[in-house]
């Protein structure tokens, strides 16, 4: 059978421990991604070449940290995820040559698309069961949204993200292609309604997941919440009103 790959995105509920490794792990790669960034823009501009991910990965490791004994703290994570940092770096210089992007950025720390690379070391690792994953260096994490992923699944890679409060897990899994043949030459009628999504003349029924409680739930506090900021907003501009006419005042005074 064909061999699929599929990536899956799903939120995560970490312990405190668990937290704790990946900020470290998510901040040792944006500090060596902006480290090879500024790097290599120096060694351009003044030996006008550049410096390969294997080449900037051998000088950090052999040269640089060994020099610098305060930079000691970039060995306490996988040495793949530092890797994997460069490499990023690597194919962003790369796509400024081919003329595809601009000049490589560096990544804020305010920014929301640092990501850190848990590499797999052995069959156990990656592991994803219905409402857990096992990620390397991590162990087992609660899955907040799980059901949809076909369990003892092949994941061949995966990734750690934050955004705000909330951790998300990025995988690539590879699947089994199953094909369906389909020897019933029979249609299928399809009704689109309001109470039931599509209800097929074979009798099968798909529910209107906007029906629901769960969504309802959902909407009733984002409404909720919508308010909420629709009025600090309206303070906020009121102030920045007051503030800026307090200013015009103190200039007509001095002058």
């Amino acid at each position: 059978m064909k061999k699929l790959k599929r990536a899956y995105k799903m939120e995560i509920n970490p312990t405190d421990e668990q937290k704790s490794k990946i900020h470290r792990t998510i901040g040792v790669s944006r500090f060596i991604y902006n480290f090879y960034i500024a790097h290599n823009k120096e060694v351009y501009e003044k030996e006008g070449k550049f410096v390969s991910g294997m080449d900037f990965s051998k000088w950090l490791n052999n040269e640089y940290i060994p020099n610098n004994q305060d930079k000691k703290w970039i060995k306490e994570v996988s040495s793949k995820a530092t890797k994997q940092a460069i490499m990023n770096g690597e194919k962003a210089f790369k796509d400024f040559f081919k003329g595809t992007k601009g000049f490589p950025k560096f990544k804020k720390r305010k920014n929301q698309d640092v990501k850190a690379y848990f590499p797999k070391n052995n069959k156990t690792d990656w592991t994803i069961e219905r409402h857990r994953v096992k990620i390397p260096t991590l162990g087992w994490i609660r899955l907040k949204e799980f059901g949809y992923i076909p369990v003892n699944s092949i994941v061949k890679s995966g990734t750690v993200s934050q955004k705000a409060d909330r951790y998300y897990v990025s995988i690539l899994v590879e699947e089994t292609d199953i094909k369906i043949s389909n020897t019933n030459n029979e249609g299928v009628g399809i009704d689109l309604g309001i109470k039931e999504f599509a209800v097929c003349s074979d009798g099968i029924k798909f529910k209107n997941i906007n029906k629901t409680s769960t969504v309802k739930k959902v909407e009733k506090k984002l409404k909720r919440e919508q308010r909420k900021l629709s009025r600090k907003y309206e303070s906020l501009k009121i102030r920045n009103k007051n503030i800026k006419e307090g200013r015009a005042t103190r200039q007509n005074i001095q002058k």
